[in-house]
């Protein structure tokens, strides 16, 4: 039999025996505990395809609206939504011809171009554009938006049925409902839905169409809205119609954003209407963060405005 050259040796060859295992036994390891992935939903305002933006789109693609840095912001989401302030149809632009008569209607081309390109999960239909093409324009702009893998949700007359859609997403299902209050104020059907989508949605959002233009402030009656729906349910509230940013504020645990402002648009007559506020909310199972992102639309061109941003978190 072959002997170990030392003692050494001998004494190294005990121990390694001594702690051997059993090849059939896996030696044990502590579970480390891997930190929550949020769910990240990213809001942003106003988004308007027709007029000075349809001749951009024509003069230089759908692409060149779009910069760089608001490509990445849409990419680090895992959910995007808006509201699309008009329709989608196959109609000739009235806007395009006369810019004082307020009814916009998107080519179906450009506008699938646009929500593929950033990547849409969800826009509300619940503004006052909307029936801008009356009942029919309504009718081919769902389906358009459908067609374009997007959830729409909300009715310009907050008509019951209409008012929501959910997006799953890592398995929680987020429900979205739209509120318009331009042409009927009443909250009784949104509260109502609200109250009902309630048991089955991880998280509910409001997206509400409300207030005056061009006031950096909200009213009191978007203010009474706003808190209803919290009460009812709601996790968070978001708005839009306003054209510039409005305040925000904390209800109950809950934040409220009054008005994000524009995304896309051509109202480049001041400071407030080309620049909006992208929100993105990371949804956690017993916090939300908030990541507020100033943004500028500039001759129909958007982009991040600045690398400031402002980061809160509710418990």
């Amino acid at each position: 039999m072959k002997k170990f050259a030392s003692a050494a040796g001998l004494t190294l060859f005990a121990l390694a025996a001594a702690y051997a295992l059993p090849a059939t036994v896996s030696a044990p390891f502590a579970r480390i505990a891997q930190p929550e992935a949020p769910i990240r939903v990213l809001f942003v305002g106003d988004i308007m395809l027709d007029r000075n933006v349809a001749r951009t789109i024509v003069a230089e693609g759908a692409g060149a609206l779009f910069s760089t840095s608001t490509r990445a912001l849409f990419a680090g989401a895992d959910v995007r939504v808006g509201n699309l302030e008009g329709t989608i149809t196959g109609n000739a632009s009235i806007a395009q011809r006369d810019h004082t008569i307020l009814r916009f209607t998107f080519d179906p081309a450009a506008a699938a171009a646009v929500l593929g390109l950033l990547r849409f999960d969800a826009l509300s239909l619940a503004n006052n554009h909307a029936l801008d093409f009356y009942a029919n324009g309504y009718a081919q702009t769902l389906r358009r938006v459908e067609e374009s893998g997007v959830r729409p949700f909300g009715h310009p007359l907050n008509t019951p049925g209409t008012l929501s859609a959910t997006v799953v997403s890592k398995g929680k299902t987020l429900c979205f409902v739209g509120y318009h209050a331009l042409f009927t104020a009443d909250i009784v059907p949104v509260v109502f839905e609200i109250q009902t989508l309630r048991p089955g949605c991880w998280r509910v959002i409001v997206f509400a169409h409300w207030g005056e233009e061009y006031k950096t402030r909200s009213s009191a009656a978007q203010q009474e809205a706003a808190r209803a729906f919290v009460d009812a349910g709601a996790d968070l509230v978001v708005g839009a119609h306003p054209h510039v940013v409005q305040e925000h504020e904390v209800y109950k645990n809950k934040a409220i954003f009054y008005s994000l402002g524009n995304f896309m648009f051509d109202q480049n007559f001041s400071w407030g209407t080309t620049h909006g506020l992208a929100v993105r909310a990371d949804f956690y199972t017993e916090k939300t963060d908030f990541i507020l992102t100033p943004l500028s639309v500039i001759q129909q061109h958007a982009s991040v405005a600045t690398s400031t941003v402002a980061e809160f978190s509710l418990p």
